[in-house]
């Protein structure tokens, strides 16, 4: 029995993060009984500098990759390379681009009842597939009770704790000088960047697993 324990550093409003986990799952599918996986979701802000009440996405966008073409461009190749793992990317002219540091919170307290990935796939699915604004605290509440978050676990990730906590692990991760997402790290010791495709993430993992001694 391998054990493989995965961080993955990543960001809600971060399209490749989306796809890098879709591919990794596969991967992970592939690998059988074998092996014990912990995934465990790490913060990163791809925005940091968004306020907290979000941008218009399509204007803010156009900044970043200097010209609307040049984003429309972007936009319809992301589409396309969701469309062949099975995502959509629904984008539309009122969209907003949300401040994720709430989210990241929320993330954190649905880790403490074993939820955290059924969240982040849920807020990933609302932001770019149903074009819903996740920066929104009746949005996330939202989301969280339908994925089975309870009022208390809510209540902390409004906590000064929650917030702490969050500002401290991206700063960690910003001294480790990881400064993209996704990243991913196993077992504490392997780094691995990108959205690789499945067949990849399946050597990736076989290869640390054989490195590491069985339980």
């Amino acid at each position: 029995m391998a054990d493989l324990r995965i961080d993955i550093i990543s960001d809600v409003v971060c399209p490749w993060s989306y796809l890098g986990y879709t591919r990794l799952k596969q991967a992970i599918d592939q690998l059988g009984d074998d092996y014990r996986i912990d995934i465990r979701w790490q913060p990163f802000e791809l925005h940091p500098d968004i306020s907290p009440e979000g941008e218009d996405r399509e204007s803010y966008l156009t900044k970043r990759f200097g010209s609307q073409e040049r984003l429309n461009e972007a936009t319809h190749a992301l589409q396309q390379v969701g469309i062949e793992n099975g995502i959509t990317f629904n984008f539309s002219e009122k969209d907003r681009l949300p401040n994720t540091k709430l989210a990241h919170q929320f993330i954190l307290a649905a880790s403490k009842v074993d939820l955290a990935t059924p969240l982040v796939l849920a807020l990933f699915h609302a932001h770019f597939t149903l074009g819903q604004d996740i920066g929104k605290k009746a949005k996330l509440e939202e989301i969280a009770l339908s994925i089975g978050m309870q009022d208390n676990d809510i209540q902390y990730a409004y906590q000064e704790k929650a917030l702490t906590i969050v500002n401290k692990k991206i700063a960690r991760l910003k001294s480790l000088d990881i400064t993209s997402a996704p990243t991913y790290v196993i077992n504490d010791q392997y780094m691995v960047h990108g959205a690789h495709n499945p067949e990849a993430f399946l050597k990736i993992l076989h290869d640390i697993a054989n490195k590491t001694p069985t339980a």
